[in-house]
């Protein structure tokens, strides 16, 4: 199966120059879905010779969206996305993808041990909405890092921000579709966070309109 792996990005001049350095050890193809970054971020990508495609609206969904389409023009049948901070182990995606054979979506659910505080209460109440409302045991909804068959998300995507990750993981409930979690550890991240409380509220008003 082919693969490709996409860093979405705003402003992430501090790590970015990192994470590409380390997905190429991978041997794997790689893009950028970027924001409008005016921190010196497409400065670097450039200077790596990484192809960067703008988004077409605000906001990381509008990013995975980018993502899902380059990558069915492009004719890949995995899309690997992974935040653009340092708080991913890019050694795990191989793994990943070795798995992508059995499964339609393969998660690499956080241990939350370095994640906020504040964060971390809202990833439980997030994914222990999902779980009660869908009838599932999942571990991580809101993962950065995650494996996907382009061909099961095409057209069903339409989060915009932050509630993306709660969209596809409730889409593919809804589509009965195979989903993996592997323990990954989660790292401190490079620069600051652009999470907000409203957010996580978003995130939760997602997750309830996904069901119903």
């Amino acid at each position: 199966m082919r693969a490709i792996v996409c860093l979405p990005t705003r402003n992430e001049r501090d790590s970015i120059e990192l994470m590409v350095r380390k997905i190429r050890k991978l041997k794997l193809p790689l893009f950028v879905s970027d924001e409008n970054s005016t921190d010196g971020t497409l400065d670097i990508a450039k200077k790596l010779k990484v192809q960067v495609y703008q988004r077409k609206c605000s906001g990381k969904g509008c990013g995975v969206q980018t993502a899902l389409e380059v990558a069915t023009r492009k004719k890949f049948d995995v899309l690997v996305l992974i935040d653009c901070d340092n708080t991913y182990p890019v050694e795990k995606i191989p793994h990943m993808l070795s798995l992508m054979k059995e499964y339609d979506m393969v998660v690499g659910a956080r241990d939350f041990s370095n994640v906020p505080f504040i964060n971390r209460i809202g990833n439980i109440v997030h994914i222990l909405a999902v779980n009660i409302l869908f009838f599932a045991s999942l571990k991580d909804i809101n993962s950065g890092l995650r494996a996907m068959k382009v061909g099961k998300f095409k057209g069903l995507i339409t989060a915009q921000r932050f509630d993306i990750e709660a969209q596809i993981t409730c889409i593919a409930l809804k589509k009965k579709m195979k989903i993996l979690e592997l323990p990954i550890e989660y790292n401190k991240r490079v620069g600051q966070s652009k999470l907000r409380l409203s957010d996580g509220i978003s995130i939760l008003w997602r997750i309830i309109a996904e069901r119903f």
